[in-house]
């Protein structure tokens, strides 16, 4: 078997990340699959939503497959703005 990456995997939070990890990490693990993973803590305004946003689309247009994401957030604008990639 080879080390490529099956799926990209984001962890996103307007925290620590530390929830996102913990339950992305969990339901990765029921599956045999290869992961990159990406974590980005203190997603807190819209520009750097946005930002997470445009990389989460790049690596979907890099690769053709959609990353896992895994998320934590509380504001609900935070939120629409990941949800749109």
């Amino acid at each position: 078997m080879d080390n490529a990456v099956d799926r990209h995997v984001f962890y996103i939070s307007d925290g620590t990340a530390i929830t996102a990890e913990v339950l992305g990490h969990a339901v990765m693990s029921q599956f045999p699959v290869t992961i990159s993973s990406i974590t980005l803590p203190f997603v807190e305004n819209e520009s750097r939503a946005r930002a997470v946003k445009d990389q989460i689309d790049a690596i979907y247009h890099q690769t053709g497959v959609r990353p896992l994401v895994f998320y934590s957030i509380v504001l609900p604008e935070i939120r629409a703005i990941i949800l749109q990639s």
